[in-house]
């Protein structure tokens, strides 16, 4: 078996990146550790595939640009397999990316998730996730510390409590405040709060929460803002708190690297009881979750689709209702199960997964657009080649279309860089000009329905 996977180039400030691109760089690593592995420029077109054979595995990785390949070896007849990856949920971008690689599929293809609720979420939209072509595989462990369970402050002693993430409603950042608030009043001050993370809106900048939480009585010392913390320093970050708080019900999340990394320094997790979570902790450390079953959620964008109950999560801080930090399935996190997928060797999928919110979600119809890789595949090449003026020319036919002119849309075409680990890029392109992202409701949970987390 002979390795290929494609060379981000991604640029990152201070050794701060995307977990997705971080994860890529971390495979490439990997890979090339193994053995012989080459690296490909996407820019370069399908040339980067010429002479590939049946010995031949591509690893697309992370970035929803494996509908290339797919598109590349149909052009060109190969006979090559490709393993896909999906790590991010509801979001145009990899939805697009399965739609447009679907008709492509072939036997002997893989398609990667984090967790089973990922694959099970996507297994359940789109017939070209099969199980026989699927598994979940994401290798971390190999690079956390192994580190043993931290025991927990007793109920009445001070407490340290920890958030670690972007600072954004979606990842119910406010909840996060908002019971620590609670906890700050009903302890007489005993817990303090540590949050590293980049915030996505004004409101969570340092002086807006300590405002925010002085207004409920809780002083600034009480409250460290530390920012965003690149990998080197989250061991000092973990050093420092005694429970990590993972409340998000973000539509895009589908694994929380952060919780991982927790439990790998021996802090434990307290997060909400639908999504990813669900197989990776105790079911003690899970918090029951209302799901937005009123609401209408658009792809393009990414929000919560649930609010944790506080009163639960309250009571189980103050009490220590918080089972040892404890990793539910080690295997799929291991480089060993990431090596046998590519290989095509079978991997046990995690039992225990959220069978509540796959069910749930019930995705509009497309209508209009047709998924065309081949079109798909002409714009990233306009893109990334520089053609300026095609890219143009299509945004002012959408503009004719539609009656309105994107400035953002202007801006990529104008920026001088073409950055394949920018999201902010060509996947906005993608969905203004080749496939609109669909809009999706969360169906309530019928009668009977097997409980979040539960294995019948």
């Amino acid at each position: 078996m002979r390795l290929h996977t494609h060379d981000y180039r991604a640029p990152s400030t201070d050794g701060i990146v995307d977990g997705a691109i971080l994860m890529h760089r971390e495979m490439s690593r990997l890979l090339a550790r193994r053995g012989s592995v080459t690296l490909h420029d996407l820019t370069a077109g399908p040339d980067c595939v010429a002479g590939l054979g049946e010995d031949d595995v591509v690893y697309a990785g992370s970035g929803p640009y494996a509908f290339l390949y797919h598109h590349w070896r149909a052009l060109r007849g190969g006979r090559f397999r490709i393993v896909r990856e999906a790590h991010t949920a509801l979001w145009s971008g990899y939805w697009a990316q399965e739609e447009l690689c679907a008709p492509l599929v072939r036997p002997g293809d893989l398609a990667l998730f984090p967790t089973e609720y990922t694959r099970r979420l996507f297994r359940g939209n789109f017939p070209s996730v099969t199980a026989a072509g699927s598994a979940v595989a994401y290798p971390m462990l190999d690079r956390l510390p192994r580190r043993t369970p931290r025991p927990l402050p007793p109920a009445g002693a001070p407490l340290r409590i920890g958030y670690l993430g972007a600072l954004s409603l979606a990842k119910n950042f406010d909840q996060v405040v908002s019971v620590f608030a609670r906890c700050h009043r009903a302890s007489d001050g005993a817990v303090t709060l540590v949050c590293a993370g980049k915030p996505n809106d004004p409101r969570w900048e340092t002086a807006a929460v300590h405002a925010a939480l002085g207004r409920a009585g809780v002083p600034p010392e009480a409250v460290r803002m530390e920012g965003v913390r690149p990998q080197e320093e989250l061991p000092a970050f973990f050093d420092g708190i005694d429970v990590l708080l993972f409340p998000s019900t973000a539509s895009r999340e589908t694994l929380g690297r952060v919780v991982l990394e927790a439990l790998a320094h021996g802090v434990p997790v307290l997060a909400a009881d639908v999504g990813p979570a669900v197989e990776l902790l105790p079911a003690r450390n899970l918090v029951p979750t209302a799901l937005d079953v009123d609401g209408t959620f658009d792809m393009g964008r990414v929000g919560p689709l649930g609010r944790v109950d506080e009163d639960v999560l309250t009571r189980k801080l103050l009490t220590r209702d918080i089972a040892p930090a404890s990793l539910r399935h080690e295997t799929p996190y291991t480089d060993g199960a990431f090596l046998r997928a590519l290989a095509g060797e079978p991997v046990p999928a995690p039992d225990g997964h959220d069978r509540i919110l796959p069910g749930a979600v019930r995705v509009a119809p497309r209508t209009g657009a047709v998924p065309d890789a081949a079109a798909a595949t002409a714009l990233f090449r306009d893109f990334f080649e520089r053609r300026d003026d095609a890219v143009g020319a299509a945004l002012d036919a959408l503009a004719a279309r539609t009656g309105h002119d994107d400035p953002a849309l202007r801006r990529i075409v104008a920026a001088p860089e073409r950055n394949l680990a920018d999201y902010r890029a060509f996947p906005r392109l993608l969905d203004a000009l080749v496939l609109p992202p669909l809009t999706y409701t969360l169906a309530p949970a019928p009668a009977g329905a097997v409980p979040t987390g539960v294995t019948p």
